[in-house]
């Protein structure tokens, strides 16, 4: 079953990575991250971490309405965590920000 989580950030400074804990990998639960959503931000970059290890870094400029999805597969096991969030490169703070994780979980 496909299966969303959505994030806003409110605020996010200049010059700051901002991220958050999204996704959990857990016991007995097999899940797979298919699918990265945001809106077109200039000079904001999308950010996704499994546990150290950085999997994106994609400037949001490229998403756009025709193609809003980041494809993705991410396996989590258990123990394992999912970060995400954005860095912001703008000259200016950024608010009211989203980040979507589209995922899938089977037993």
């Amino acid at each position: 079953m496909l299966k969303y989580k959505k994030h806003r950030f409110t605020s996010i400074l200049t010059k700051v990575e901002d991220t958050i804990d999204i996704l959990a990998g857990m016991a007995g639960k097999n899940r797979r991250i298919v699918s990265l959503i945001t809106q077109q931000t200039t000079d904001l970059y999308i950010r996704v971490y499994r546990d150290a290890d950085q999997i994106v870094d994609f400037e949001s400029d490229n998403v756009d309405s025709h193609a809003p999805f980041i494809p993705m597969d991410l396996s989590l096991v258990e123990g394992q965590l999912c970060k995400a969030g954005f860095y912001n490169d703008k000259a200016t703070t950024v608010s009211n920000v989203d980040i979507t994780i589209g995922y899938t979980e089977a037993e």
